[in-house]
């Protein structure tokens, strides 16, 4: 049997809006229940505006749910009380990245901070793992590229050594030799280090080659949860099977146009 790390049952998050007459609420996430598994690949798709990121921070405990409760079945001997066994690497890695700082002192940084929860010695070690000549060790972040920030930041995470390392739209704007490079990558690491790993992304594409398991999520909440071969060759729901054929390329615009319109019509006349 499969063991569970987080549990989440019935989630909501709702953000208050002002407007000229009056405040309103706004519902982010509604009613999101799901499990993540020891040293896993879950991914977490769905189109922008699905609640896909503001969900990757409740479980990285940045916000916290309005309602609902989180459940993490993990190792507490392992982390001190300052290092969350939670760590997320956002899409803009510039932001975790200082750009006046050298590789080597950002690297340092967090090996001393990790101190003996670490798997790693030194810098060398990590820069290894990620590929990295040793030479970067003395640049400054903001003469690395994009690939190298992402790398150097994920190097930062893994450091800290957490039981679940959280994506956040981590193939968005890199090349096809990019992409590849960093599934095997995020492979390895889960394969290596027995990191469990939750990827966000509406790339189901890309994902497909990732994930052990699938969520697919709309107007924040889950539209269907299941294995990988499952979701690709079995897809229960409609909104399923219409993501999967926009992401091979087998829709025209005036077909996604079409069947989103009639989507949102058909959910509005079942909540009615």
């Amino acid at each position: 049997m499969k063991k569970v790390l987080v549990k989440c049952e019935n989630l909501f998050y709702e953000v208050s809006e002002k407007n000229f007459l009056k405040e309103e609420k706004k519902t982010i996430l509604q009613n999101v229940s799901f499990e993540i598994f020891d040293n896993e690949i879950f991914s977490i798709a769905g189109e922008s505006g699905s609640g896909k990121t503001t969900l990757a921070k409740v479980l990285a405990g940045i916000i916290r749910p309005t309602k609902g409760e989180i459940r993490y079945f993990s190792d507490n001997n392992i982390h001190s009380h300052k290092i969350s066994p939670v760590q997320i690497l956002f899409q803009n890695n510039g932001e975790l990245i200082n750009p006046y700082r050298t590789v080597e002192s950002l690297l340092t940084e967090v090996l001393e901070k990790a101190g003996s929860n670490s798997l790693f010695k030194s810098a060398n070690q990590l820069l290894d793992i990620f590929s990295l000549d040793y030479s970067i060790k003395n640049q400054k972040g903001f003469s690395l590229s994009g690939g190298q920030q992402q790398r150097v930041a994920l190097a930062r995470i893994l450091a800290i050594n957490p039981q679940i390392i959280i994506l956040d739209e981590p193939f968005s704007a890199q090349d096809k030799a990019s992409v590849e490079n960093l599934i095997g990558l995020v492979k390895d690491i889960n394969k290596n280090f027995g990191k469990t790993i939750v990827c966000i992304s509406h790339d189901l594409k890309t994902i497909k080659n990732i994930s052990d398991r699938i969520m697919i999520m709309k107007n924040g909440s889950v539209i269907e949860t299941g294995d990988v071969k499952e979701i690709f060759t079995d897809p229960k729901n409609d909104y399923t099977k219409f993501l999967i054929k926009a992401s091979e390329l087998e829709l025209s615009a005036e077909e996604v146009k079409k069947f989103l319109k009639e989507y949102e019509q058909n959910q509005r006349n079942q909540n009615s």
